[in-house]
């Protein structure tokens, strides 16, 4: 195995699919961050779950953005959370919407504050309801003001009271009345004290509506 993870780029990249299938996950975690990123996209579909669980963290972290867009949806929910968390912030950002509808509800509690801050608006938005409710009330409140300011009705439909909790004094200046309007009586509950005392006039006019 040590000896596969010296071999060049162009060996690498040479080897067919029954080649490939025959690496166990040891020997493709062997394999230098280089030769991983020199698989074209039909080697990089080829890998079994089983192959994509021997991946380590360097090697996830030293893929490219093509290199991650290459992984089948299936493929990418087979990542632990471990592995995930070793994604760089932009490859996350640059997953398509059917890699992030793909991912499990156990993946994404496993984001880092880190990987939820490099998410924009439109990657929030190809998060399911189920996806978004998994959120703890800490990665909630690590979401960018602009998320926050273009959450849909949908997005706030999903969110708990608890995860209403965690919203930052800052998400809260950032809050759309609209949003609150689009809350139930038991989110809205989840306001703090301190989170409703940053409220202006319009969203308190909202919370007290909604409140009943």
């Amino acid at each position: 195995t040590t000896q596969l993870g010296a071999f060049s780029t162009t060996y690498i990249n040479a080897l067919d699919l029954t080649q490939i299938s025959g690496l166990t996950s040891t020997q493709i975690g062997k394999l230098s961050a280089t030769n991983l990123s020199a698989f074209d996209s039909t080697q990089f579909s080829s890998l079994t779950s089983t192959q994509i669980g021997g991946l380590t963290t360097t090697q996830l972290n030293a893929l490219s953005s093509t290199d991650v867009g290459e992984l089948a949806d299936t493929q990418l929910a087979s990542l632990s959370t471990t592995q995930l968390a070793a994604l760089t912030t932009t490859n996350l950002s640059n997953l398509a919407s059917t890699q992030i509808a793909g991912l499990t509800t156990t993946q994404v509690t496993g984001f880092t504050t880190t990987m939820i801050r490099g998410l924009n608006e439109t990657d929030f938005s190809e998060f399911a309801d189920t996806q978004i409710g998994a959120l703890s009330s800490t990665q909630v409140g690590a979401l960018t003001t602009t998320v926050i300011a273009n959450l849909t009705g949908t997005e706030i439909g999903a969110l708990s009271s608890t995860q209403v909790s965690g919203l930052t004094s800052t998400q809260i200046d950032n809050l759309s009345t609209t949003s609150i309007y689009a809350m139930n009586s038991t989110q809205v509950g989840g306001f703090t004290a301190t989170q409703i005392a940053t409220m202006d006039t319009g969203q308190l006019n909202a919370y007290v509506e909604m409140s009943f």
